[in-house]
């Protein structure tokens, strides 16, 4: 039973003076997290402000599908790790970031090449539990915790051809480290009714701003502000033994105000879907896909920029997974790639989750 951790982000700045001219840029990659999470915030060099592209805790698809139906009773630990690599920005138009046009700003200066590489790590134990006893309609109560460690290496690469000598290339290269534990998970409330062919699971949850932020902080790993989350969850099953399960979910997130800043990111809609397949009591293969929107403004007093342009990015995985020891302990690999992206880097997913049923304090 899990939802999504937060992610934080590490801090890249590249400076490229030429004649009396200056252009500067700064990137943050997160999260993470996915939930489930990468996530860049630009800003001013001289000032921190904060950044025009943010982005929410959740993270889509790296909870495998069957995750929130109606579980045993008992205590479940579930230990998400993801493994993500990209090389694209994609801007709010949909074109990827590929070089700096200052030959629009002013016609002797050359335009500079941008290469941009982005390896970040999530790792998120999570523990939930499931009671014996039953309230609402035979609904069993759940809540759980998830402390995330997140890590990130952001290389920037820029070229440009010399100003005496334009035939001459000049090649730059700056880097940024970071990780670190990031923002806290918890849900203190979730309720899961399960049928005879459906499940039913619906979830509140926040996110604490636990990781280290500070607005123009290069070693920033948190997101700087709360978020409460609402989601809920609907399963079908085809077949009597349940072998097969048509999942679809939806989570909203409401976000709090950066602490540091007047600036509150805008809320976030994720829409989810999932098919599940067991071939046998041990092996099973899944498809599930995530597509998650910015509906509402940034708002506040410090944006600066244009509210009206919002962020969106869908993603699709296939899973496979495997008990070892069947009914305790599985192993789900996954394999994710991002699509139809704006103001987000695309990225694709390596993802390695552990599942563990306890059957600890399972009441009555």
């Amino acid at each position: 039973m899990h939802t999504l951790p937060a992610c934080g982000g590490a801090w890249t700045t590249f400076k490229e003076i030429t004649m009396k001219h200056q252009l500067a840029a700064q990137t943050v990659l997160l999260s993470a997290a996915l939930a489930g999470m990468l996530l860049i915030r630009a800003g001013t060099v001289v000032a921190q402000v904060a950044s025009p592209v943010q982005s929410g805790h959740y993270a889509p698809t790296m909870m495998n599908v069957r995750d929130m139906a109606h579980p045993p009773s008992g205590l479940f630990v579930l230990w998400y790790n993801t493994f993500m690599s990209g090389n694209s920005y994609v801007d709010r138009n949909g074109k990827k970031f590929e070089n700096i046009r200052l030959s629009e700003i002013h016609g002797a200066l050359p335009d500079i090449d941008v290469d941009l590489k982005l390896k970040a790590a999530a790792s998120v134990p999570t523990v939930f539990w499931a009671s014996g006893f039953r309230l609402l309609g035979g609904a069993k109560y759940m809540a759980g915790i998830a402390p995330n460690f997140v890590r990130a290496d952001v290389s920037l690469f820029t070229e440009r051809a010399g100003i005496i000598d334009p035939d001459t290339s000049i090649v730059r290269e700056l880097g940024s480290k970071n990780s670190g534990f990031s923002d806290l998970f918890v849900t203190p409330l979730g309720l899961t009714w399960g049928l005879e062919r459906y499940d039913v699971t619906a979830m509140y949850s926040f996110y604490a701003p636990t990781g280290k932020y500070q607005t123009g902080d290069a070693e920033s790993i948190g997101m700087g502000f709360w978020t409460h989350q609402l989601q809920g969850r609907g399963y079908y099953y085809p077949r009597v033994d349940k072998s097969t399960a048509l999942m679809i979910g939806v989570i909203y997130e409401l976000n709090g105000t950066i602490k540091d800043v007047d600036v509150s990111p805008g809320d976030r809609l994720t829409l989810e879907w999932g098919l599940s397949q067991y071939f046998s009591e041990r092996l099973e293969v899944a498809v599930q896909g995530g597509h998650n929107w910015q509906i509402s403004d940034d708002s506040g007093d410090d944006v600066y920029w244009d509210p009206a342009y919002r962020d969106r990015k869908s993603t699709v995985a296939l899973a496979a997974t495997f008990w070892p020891w069947k009914g305790h302990l599985a192993v789900t690999g996954k394999y994710g790639m991002d699509f139809g992206v704006r103001q987000r880097f695309q990225n694709d997913a390596l993802l390695i989750n552990l599942l563990l049923v306890t059957g600890w304090m399972a009441g009555r």
